[in-house]
């Protein structure tokens, strides 16, 4: 770097920061996925965030970068390791490492940030935040519906109504069966069915384009198409458009399902998911209320959630095919709708700030600071100017819901000044003057120093 150039504050592209309502937001879904899941015995497990490339295979959607779609390095030992892009690929390392000792059935669910090395675009991150509850070892397919059933569970307890989101199913098994019929190769069936996949982002005659010879999006990138014939594309944008095709696996799904005739579930054969190594069930959960987009027009808000069966995922590691299925919700994206839609309030513990107006008094301040947190209470001593004034800003920018102010005549006279932020801020409203708020002090009182918790009680609860 030059002498004396300054570094840019940037953030790098694809890559966000969180503000603490969005993480206080966050610490609340958590804890109703967490609630819901453990309510149906699944347990919680950790993987971390580095596995090696070899086992997490490549099985991206969208292989658009160098590096396959992932972040990776070469160890000092030679050997490549990835960040993970899913906690599926991760979750069958484990279970094929630790398979002899886990408990069969194995129900997990975990929560982690993952990483894809995609190109980044708007609501599209390279690192967010997963959510995964996974069944290993049930090949009865009341377990995929179960998984659907759990996700319709979380997003009624975050507030969304039957009509704000539906869960839409579908087999991979009958389109294999339709791949055999049109003599689709084997090679081109990730293909065929990463192109069906974006459906809601490109359209019908967008999803036609890619399975013939490409497609050029708005940004001017061209995207190879499949080149399948004109008979193959048109039997395909056909069977899209039947929602008669069933097998058994699907039966058995729906009659699960039969006992959940409140909940917002659909067959919807265009449900393929990107990733490759589904074999038989899929499942995507879509709000159907509508947002602004970055250029004024009003869209679906789309997908938040999916996940099916992936029964030879686990044998790649030297196994038997062992029986598994999971859903995933992305967690990021299912927080800005939650703020979008006005779903859950932020619920961040009220902040009482102590100003620090009088230079050697940090013991007493200290002493009820203690007593203040002592009662569960966020508490936080001022330790810039002396200034009130300059204080009583920070403390408005801070948000905090209290401050209490110890002055000279509060220390003679035993007693503490508590200013209500909130109460001020509407008492304000109506003052004119800067003589008349000085003379009120909105929001201002003095109580007994031995009241404190007392008088915090009755304004906080």
């Amino acid at each position: 770097m030059e002498k004396n150039k300054k570094l840019k504050a940037q953030l790098p592209k694809g890559f966000r920061d969180n503000s603490e309502d969005s993480i206080d937001i966050r610490n609340q879904v958590i804890n109703i996925i967490r609630n819901e899941c453990e309510q149906f015995g699944f347990k919680n497990i950790e993987t971390p965030a580095l596995e090696y490339t070899e086992a997490l295979g490549k099985f991206l959607p969208d292989v658009d970068r160098p590096s396959g779609g992932v972040f990776s390095f070469q160890d000092d030992d030679g050997q490549w390791l990835s960040m993970r892009y899913d906690l599926t690929a991760p979750l069958a390392r484990y279970v094929a490492e630790n398979y002899q000792f886990i408990p069969k059935p194995f129900k997990r669910y975990q929560f982690g940030s993952v990483w894809r090395n995609e190109k980044p675009g708007p609501g599209r991150y390279r690192e967010f935040i997963q959510f995964d509850a996974d069944a290993i070892g049930i090949s009865n397919n009341y377990i995929d519906a179960e998984l659907c059933v759990i996700v319709a569970r979380i997003f009624k307890k975050i507030g969304f109504s039957e009509n704000e989101y539906k869960i839409k199913y579908s087999s991979r098994i009958i389109w294999e069966n339709l791949f055999k019929q049109i003599e689709i190769e084997d090679k081109q069936i990730p293909a065929v069915l990463r192109a069906v996949d974006k459906l809601d982002r490109v359209g019908i005659n967008g999803v036609k384009d890619l399975l013939l010879k490409g497609r050029e999006d708005q940004s001017g990138d061209f995207m190879e198409g499949v080149n399948l014939k004109n008979d193959q594309v048109n039997k395909i944008l056909d069977f899209i458009s039947n929602k008669n095709s069933k097998d058994d696996q699907l039966s058995s799904f729906e009659e699960y399902l039969q006992n959940y005739k409140d909940l917002p579930f659909e067959f919807d054969p265009t449900v393929v998911r990107g990733l490759e190594y589904y074999t038989g069930l899929v499942f995507e959960v879509e709000l159907t209320t509508k947002v602004v987009n970055d250029k004024g027009k009003e869209v679906i808000f789309g997908s938040v959630a999916g996940g099916g069966r992936y029964d030879k995922l686990i044998a790649r590691f030297g196994k038997e095919d062992v029986p598994a299925t999971g859903i995933s919700i992305g967690i990021d994206r299912l927080i800005y709708a939650i703020e979008q839609f006005d779903k859950i309030q932020s619920n961040k513990k009220p902040l009482i700030i102590i100003a620090n107006l009088i230079p050697g008094q940090i013991s007493n301040y200290l002493s009820i600071a203690e007593v203040v947190r002592d009662e569960g209470y966020a508490c936080e001593i001022f330790y810039g100017s002396n200034n009130l004034s300059k204080q009583l800003k920070y403390s408005d920018k801070r948000k905090a819901s209290l401050v209490i102010i110890i002055g000279e005549d509060e220390i003679k006279n035993k007693t503490i000044s508590i200013k209500n932020l909130t109460v001020g801020k509407e008492l304000s409203k109506n003052i004119d003057s800067r003589e008349e708020w000085k003379e009120l002090k909105a929001g201002q009182f003095i109580i007994n120093k031995d009241d404190l918790i007392a008088e915090l009680k009755k304004i906080l609860g």
